[in-house]
């Protein structure tokens, strides 16, 4: 009761509430129901988003038409029917705020609920809403911010990648007598090129150099370091295969120069055949050796400081037992956040033995133990983070070397595929990069079909020897030989006669020889090639492909437009027929326009060649396109590109 005993609302004196409504600093109004849902109140805050309109009376759809598609209304129908009061955030609104024909954005956070007669029954609808234009605006800009900030930390990590893959070896030797592996991870938290660096150095008595290194600091001044320290290991050991003298030549740099100097080094001379090592860890962590059972073992240090501060290099020996795997690492391995070196030491023990063994995680794990301990081991020990670069490089004596491959059969189409599968099985242990493994596909296609179609009548297929070796410093002899008559080919016409040349084009060498007897008659072909692995460069530990499995050739017609042939497996001498016909009956002889789609051919051998040469020139009788798409990098690309036959990249411009 007031003190003229009136009596007072609840919510307070009428003048009060009404100038509490009306000066409330947030956006407060109610609404009719519908049809109309017309303003019946709105305060000072509501006018002026509004415009400062004076909306009190007058119809929301009638103010606001734009808004009619914005959800806003189903809103007050959801409150009015369910009786409910529904909350949004952050709700998006385009509205022309003072009726200039323009539109603007906002954002806001809304409370509605149903406005309540004297009966209880619903007469309308109540708003409170909160502008967060500002913040929505700040954190969008934040947010770009952060994008772009990530965008250029991304670019500069890939700067980084493809800086280390230069100046680093991105690919290993493959050898006949061990296996080799390895591995680099940027550190975690840099953006500049870091200081380690391996190196697998095949040496011509048949030992293998392996290095691992570490120079002092990050940024272009170490990365142009570690390039030029690495480049005289490798030199003065390729060139001598000495130890002491490429370790002497090291030290000798690493003295002048003050970015080399400080610099740590592990290089060990392994002889696969014997199981001797030789080695020598200057300031660097030791080797560790793991049995094919995990028990593992760490040499003992050499002695000797970093190079250029004036120590010596101290050379130690061990033996290797076969199949064992040495693992050389820099101090980025061992030296992580919350745990002490010996406690690393005796974790990267464990990881690693376990990896060779296959006990770590099996289900899929590389069939190479050296790749199972750099990527397994990699994997696990970073888990909780690393704040340097890291590297391993990783070395496992064979059991038994590569055993030379004999083939000999008739030379037929048919026999082809067996061939080629036959010759991959062998390669399967071997492991060769990607780019060597198509090379050698197409080189082995190759030289059959020359055999096939020009060493024997036709009907009259005659013997063809395929031998293969892997000698000494992972160079590949491959030899195909018939006894046939040898015709000398002309200059190659457009569309054909291409297959020695193709099959020699990615290769080493390539050579071409006879029987210089009376009488004697036959074709040698020779091929040498030496054969690399991939090394992992990178921020992450992408796994080395799985073994390749072989495909039959198919094709598939979708009608389109456009018209596209989709082909799948090998295109050599014996599908070279079927994949005319089908090109053929996709373009009508060349009537229609069409696509080939190469994306997953595994092959595409000159045979194949010589039949799109002619589907392009029917096409272009016709005044059509011959499209021809391929998956960069793979095999069809890089014949396409040999041949000069233009492709596009399959899945663009669809």
């Amino acid at each position: 009761m007031t003190d003229n005993d009136e009596p007072v609302h609840p919510a307070g004196p009428a003048e009060t509430v009404r100038e509490a409504y009306e000066q409330a600093p947030v956006v407060l109004g109610a609404l009719g129901l519908p049809p109309g849902y017309r303003f019946e109140a709105a305060n000072a805050a509501y006018r002026a988003f509004m415009g400062g309109r004076d909306v009190v009376g007058r119809k929301m759809p009638e103010l606001f038409p734009e808004t009619l598609t914005q959800q806003i209304f189903e809103l007050f129908d959801r409150v009015r029917e369910s009786g409910e009061v529904q909350a949004v955030r952050v709700w998006r609104f385009q509205f022309d705020q003072n009726d200039s024909g323009q539109l603007i954005d906002v954002h806001l956070d809304m409370v509605l609920g149903p406005l309540h007669g004297p009966d209880g029954e619903i007469t309308g609808v109540t708003l409170y809403a909160n502008d967060v234009s500002a913040q929505v605006r700040e954190r969008q800009e934040a947010q770009a911010k952060a994008a772009e900030a990530e965008r250029r930390y991304q670019a500069a990590r890939d700067v980084v990648l493809e800086v280390q893959r230069e100046l680093l070896s991105a690919s290993l030797p493959v050898l006949p007598d061990a296996m080799l592996a390895a591995r680099y991870l940027v550190a975690s938290r840099d953006q500049a090129a870091g200081g380690d660096w391996f190196d697998a150095v095949p040496l011509a008595d048949g030992s293998v150099a392996l290095v691992v290194g570490d120079i002092v600091g990050h940024g272009v001044a170490a990365s142009a370091a570690m390039s030029q320290l690495r480049s005289v290991l490798n030199a003065v050991l390729t060139r001598t295969g000495d130890l002491e003298q490429a370790l002497d030549w090291a030290n000798d740099v690493a003295s002048r120069s003050t970015s080399m100097r400080a610099a740590t080094v592990c290089v060990a001379v392994l002889d696969p055949a014997s199981g001797r090592l030789r080695y020598t860890t200057c300031g660097h962590p030791p080797p560790l050796a793991a049995t094919v059972a995990g028990a593992t073992r760490f040499l003992p240090p050499s002695g000797g400081g970093p190079l250029g501060t004036g120590s010596q290099p101290v050379i130690a020996e061990a033996t290797l037992a076969p199949d064992e795997v040495l693992l050389l690492y820099t101090d980025g391995l061992i030296e992580r956040p919350g745990q002490s070196t010996q406690d690393a030491m005796r974790e990267l023990a464990t990881v690693i033995g376990d990896a060779v063994a296959n006990r770590l995680l099996p289900l899929g794990a590389p069939e190479s133990a050296p790749e199972r301990a750099c990527e397994q081991g990699l994997e696990l020990i970073t888990r909780r983070g690393y704040d340097d670069d890291v590297t391993v490089l990783a070395a496992q004596r064979r059991s038994a070397p590569i055993a030379p491959l004999a083939v000999d059969l008739a030379a037929a189409p048919g026999r082809l595929a067996e061939l080629r599968d036959t010759v991959r099985a062998w390669l399967w242990p071997i492991g060769p990069a990607g780019g060597d493994e198509h090379a050698i596909d197409l080189a082995v296609s190759e030289l059959m079909a020359n055999a096939i179609e020009h060493a024997y009548p036709r009907f009259r297929p005659g013997p063809v020897r395929l031998r293969a070796d892997l000698e000494t410093g992972g160079v590949l002899r491959l030899e195909v030989a018939d006894d046939g008559v040898w015709a000398e080919p002309g200059d190659p016409p457009a569309t054909s006669g291409r297959g020695l040349w193709l099959a020699g084009a990615r290769l080493d060498d390539l050579r071409v020889s006879h029987p210089s007897g009376p009488g004697e008659h036959g074709t040698t072909v020779t091929i040498r090639h030496r054969l690399t692995r991939p090394a992992v460069v990178a921020a992450d530990t992408p796994r080395i492909p799985a073994r390749r499995p072989a495909t039959e050739f198919a094709a598939r017609l979708e009608e389109g437009p456009p018209r596209v042939l989709r082909v799948s497996g090998p295109l050599d001498i014996a599908t070279a027929d079927e994949f005319a016909d089908q090109l053929d009956v996709a373009g009508r002889g060349g009537v229609f326009p069409l696509e080939v789609d190469l994306s997953e051919v595994e092959l595409l051998a000159s045979a194949a060649v010589r039949v799109l040469f002619q589907a392009r020139d029917r096409n272009a009788a016709h005044g059509h396109p011959l499209t021809l798409r391929a998956v960069p990098g793979s095999n069809a690309a890089d014949v396409l590109d040999l041949v000069g036959l233009p492709w596009q990249p399959a899945g663009a411009g669809r």
